[in-house]
């Protein structure tokens, strides 16, 4: 799986975006999993309280995508990528409630249990496993958006972060 997500995935030095976020996974009985975490209620914030991947917008220093997850992965979730295998970038993404604002999405292998430190922004965090995202696809309507989401349990995954998670589970199931 590691091998066609990597034959799959580009470099993404060159890329522009307003914004990043990190698919971090690791293997986890004999599946894949990945991080997803919870954003903290802001006023104002369209994503507030919504689950997600760590990652934000980029900051006028950052000299390129990967330096802004970096950055922002570090101050999330006390989490260090650069102990961590970079696989490559899905392609950036635009979000539904902000046109404007486009996303990449940047893939890491995890190898280990990492220790997570969430900071004020986020308030959760969970591992997932990839067939129990497959399983739960429903339709549900979430802030006044109707459409496909991951539902599991009360956590709902839709959005933005569906479409990355969408977009890396096609990949992943490509013969």
């Amino acid at each position: 799986m590691i091998e066609r997500l990597k034959h799959r995935l580009r470099g993404v030095e060159a890329i522009d975006a307003w914004a990043a976020v990190a698919i971090l996974i690791r293997e986890e009985a004999n599946d894949y999993e990945t991080l997803l975490v919870r954003r903290a209620v802001v006023l104002g914030d369209p994503w507030s309280g919504d689950m997600a991947f760590p990652g934000g917008k980029r900051a006028r220093d950052d000299r390129t995508l990967r330096d802004t997850i970096i950055r922002e992965v570090q101050e999330e979730t006390g989490i260090d990528l650069d102990s961590l295998t970079y696989i490559g970038g899905l392609p950036v993404m635009f979000s539904s409630i902000k046109p404007d604002r486009d996303v990449l999405p940047i893939v890491y292998l995890y190898e280990g249990r990492p220790e997570i430190r969430l900071n004020p922004e986020l308030t959760a965090y969970r591992w997932v496993h990839l067939k129990e995202l497959r399983e739960s696809r429903t339709t549900a309507k979430v802030k006044d958006w109707e459409g496909e989401v991951f539902k599991l349990g009360d956590d709902i995954i839709w959005g933005l972060t569906y479409k990355m998670l969408n977009k890396l589970l096609e990949i992943l199931d490509e013969v």
